[in-house]
């Protein structure tokens, strides 16, 4: 109960920690990932570079974007080092406490894994969504190797730290880290995608450890030379800066390495792909508020690829429809509200009311097959 409650108090702040490395560094892991890649792979996304360098930022200009905990790993919450048999304690721990709860502390892992076969399957049918998985790919196949994102004191608060993320994050290695830091590195092939995320996970703890007793000694002693006015003009950002730079390199070059190892193992398994039996789009209607000046309806996108409405319809019933005539994409997880009387506002349907107090709304795809019907 104890563990749940814990559990309970960090799902609710988790989006202190949710932000991995900045905004810099994920475009220059998107950038070096492709470009040291070879052969055919390196002919393939070279040309969306700079598109996949655009969406590698995506998840973090999204908050709400897959819960936000698809970003970390607080691996220390479900183990102690050296983290053995670290997965099944995970999936243990999800099946006893519920799978939100697990996912409070985070699910790179299975983001990671997730977005790697979507990946696949783009490269495979030549979907336009490439750039975008591919830099969601990027995005959280990077975080996965920041160092505070595998610990449950991601923030220092457990050890009188509080700010270390954001500080060493944004204001040190993002304005400080250039891409002729990255050290070399080599594409391999992993057979489980997890398990090696997972692995990842467990070095970036180590490093966070590194970390986090490197900034307790610098800043104890900064303190002090500023208290005996030896320091004036040194700002104690240059000075952890100076002293943490190698961690930043060892673990982006990492960062670097996974990302290819991922888009190159991609690139090749597209090859072999079977495509599934195409999938009809799962947009539904689950609410419709009637009351009131402002009625709206609610539409969601409750499957896993992006569906652009154009052409769709939306039914009251009785005759009347409201047609999504421009484009009009809806991600993934994501709704809209369409809006109709005299205080209608946002995407409006009608200035006069269209919902009566009970009845059915209809949804038509571009085909004109009714493909959901909510009955109020």
């Amino acid at each position: 109960m104890k563990r749940t409650l814990i559990a309970l108090f960090l799902l609710s702040t988790l989006t202190i920690s949710i932000f991995g490395w900045g905004f810099s560094v994920h475009k220059i892991i998107a950038k070096t990932a492709i470009e040291r890649l070879s052969g055919p792979s390196l002919g393939y996304f070279l040309p969306l570079e700079s598109q996949i360098m655009i969406y590698s930022t995506y998840p973090d200009e999204h908050q709400d974007f897959e819960a936000g905990t698809a970003h970390f790993m607080e691996i220390d919450f479900y183990a102690e080092p050296p983290f053995d048999n670290l997965r099944s304690k995970i999936e243990n721990y999800m099946q006893t406490y519920g799978e939100a709860i697990g996912r409070g502390h985070g699910y790179a892992p299975w983001a990671i894994n997730k977005y790697y076969h979507l990946l696949v399957e783009d490269i495979a049918i030549n979907s336009p969504d490439v750039p975008k998985i591919a830099g969601i790919l990027a995005h959280f196949a990077s975080d996965i190797n920041m160092p505070l994102h595998a610990t449950v004191n991601f923030e220092g608060q457990m050890t009188g730290q509080s700010g270390i993320h954001g500080l060493w994050e944004s204001a040190i290695v993002d304005k400080r880290f250039d891409q002729s830091m990255i050290l070399s590195t080599r594409i391999s092939t992993v057979t489980d995608i997890i398990d090696a995320s997972l692995e990842n996970s467990k070095i970036a703890w180590h490093y966070a450890q590194s970390l986090l007793a490197i900034d307790r000694s610098e800043k104890a002693l900064f303190e002090q030379l500023s208290k005996d006015s030896l320091i004036s003009s040194i700002s104690y950002e240059n000075i952890l800066w100076d002293s943490t730079k190698w961690i930043a390199a060892v673990q982006i070059t990492r960062s670097v390495e996974f990302v290819s190892t991922l888009f190159q193992m991609a690139y090749n398994e597209s090859k072999n792909y079977i495509p599934k039996a195409e999938s009809r789009p799962k947009i539904v209607i689950f609410k419709i508020s009637s009351n009131g000046n402002d009625q709206y309806v609610a539409i969601k996108n409750a499957g896993e690829k992006s569906v652009n409405l154009k052409g769709w319809k939306i039914s009251n019933g009785e005759g009347k429809y409201f047609l999504f005539e421009n484009d009009f994409v809806i991600d993934p997880g994501r709704y809209i509200l369409v809006h109709s009387g005299s205080d209608a506002k946002g995407l409006i349907w009608s200035n006069s009311l269209i919902w009566s107090s009970h009845g059915k709304a209809q949804l038509f795809d571009p085909d004109g097959n009714m493909v959901f019907e909510f009955v109020y």
